[in-house]
């Protein structure tokens, strides 16, 4: 968009009464095309101020998420005396805008199961989305004490028991959808910086990250231009986050027909805060680990290897990037050395068809090398790999482990008794 386009955007009468009108007893600061923010702190009180701030180079609107008394006077060292309320935003971080889609659609079906309703959701203008229950929905005490003054201390307890409570459903819903090596490749990561010994960690993918919950915090208000895209941030339906396509955010077809954060039920929020600060409480009491020492201290030889692993080495045509990542995994746990595991998987390559590029191969290794420390295969039964490239073909011995690793274990443990 050219200037005449974004003065011509925020010149529409619909949008600067949305921007107004959400805009009060909040802080509403520009944002210029370098990311940098208009003059602390702010509000919109007329139409003209929209026009106005526009004539200076602002592309963005930002609001802020707690509610004061008086905007203008909140200071660095007396804002808390001001705060009359705060909205609790979910922003949805994501890569790519299917992961946001999956994980928005979780995080609202988190919030239901909670037994909250008035749901608002906007998409930001960029991949990701904004999930936001009002300040109107909170109880007025938390633990004998008033809510409004222990932000953002609650609000993060909330986005940490969310994230808790919503992890195995998203993993499963990003995993029904996309492959390992997908999720990787689309949220520019290194398939190992996903994996876990359980499957992967959805919140490597798309993720909500409690830290940015903080005072003064600002967010894109809903119907602002997103200054990367020219995009704009559209409030939807929960219903339409499946199906969403950014095109319909585009400032032509934009209508100003959904609202944000403007419906809701008094205390709506009461059970999901009170089960937030309980997991909090319990979490942070101390727990004693356990120490673990593997038995297998020596190089275990192919032949004691697995029938997954055996089965990868004959070659293949698909699951060849997942393989490299449990193969390194599974001969650095068996006690292999580096040279002879480039060794093997450069032997294991020539027979896959097609081979994967060597440059991949060696950037696996030196990323694996890099990190300092050894992990575990992916466990057998989980979604999207062994079974999913057909090399799970279990003896009798694979019916009572959950590892590839544990298959070699048994067999030394048993050596040993």
């Amino acid at each position: 968009m050219n200037i005449r386009q974004i003065y011509e955007y925020y010149s529409r009468e619909d949008v600067q009464e949305f921007l107004i009108n959400f805009g009060r007893n909040r802080e509403v600061v520009g944002v210029f095309k370098t990311g940098s923010y208009s003059q602390r702190p702010n509000i919109l009180v007329y139409p003209n101020d929209i026009v106005a701030m526009v004539k200076t180079g602002v592309i963005e609107f930002h609001s802020s998420l707690e509610r004061w008394s008086q905007p203008m006077n909140i200071k660095l060292e007396n804002y808390e005396k001001f705060r009359v309320g705060w909205d609790l935003i979910l922003d949805v971080d994501c890569e790519n805008i299917e992961h946001g889609k999956i994980a928005s659609n979780i995080f609202v079906w988190a919030l239901r199961e909670h037994g909250i309703k008035n749901i608002s959701v906007k998409f930001t203008g960029g991949t990701g989305f904004h999930i936001g229950i009002p300040w109107e929905s909170m109880p007025a005490e938390v633990d004998y004490k008033p809510t409004v003054t222990q932000y953002p201390d609650i609000a993060r307890k909330i986005v940490m028991y969310l994230k808790y409570f919503s992890k195995g459903k998203l993993e499963k819903a990003l995993l029904s959808k996309f492959d390992v090596e997908e999720l990787a490749e689309q949220s520019g990561k290194a398939m190992g910086e996903i994996l876990t010994d359980e499957g992967i960690d959805p919140y490597k993918v798309v993720d909500i990250d409690p830290v940015l919950i903080s005072p003064r915090h600002l967010f894109r208000m809903p119907y602002s231009l997103n200054r990367k895209t020219f995009l704009v941030s559209l409030p939807i339906k929960t219903r339409d986050i499946p199906e969403f396509n950014a095109r319909l955010a585009s400032p032509e077809k934009v209508k100003i027909t959904t609202g944000f954060l403007d419906k809701y039920e008094p205390d709506e929020a009461s059970v999901l805060i009170t089960q937030a600060v309980d997991w909090f409480m319990r979490i942070n009491k101390k727990i004693k680990k356990k120490k673990t020492v593997s038995a297998i201290t020596k190089v275990v030889p192919i032949e004691n290897f697995p029938p997954c692993i055996k089965n990868i080495l004959k070659g293949l045509s698909d699951g060849r990037k997942r393989s490299v990542f449990i193969l390194i995994n599974f001969l650095r746990s068996c006690k292999w050395k580096w040279e002879n595991i480039e060794k093997l998987i450069g032997e294991w390559n020539e027979r896959n068809k097609p081979p994967l590029r060597e440059s991949y191969i060696r950037g696996q290794i030196r990323w694996h090398k890099s990190r300092g420390k050894d992990i575990l295969p992916p466990n057998c039964h989980h979604s999207g790999w062994y079974d999913d490239f057909g090399v799970c073909k279990p003896d009798e011995k694979c019916k009572k482990i959950k590892n590839p690793v544990n298959y070699v274990f048994k067999k030394y443990r048993k050596r040993s008794k």
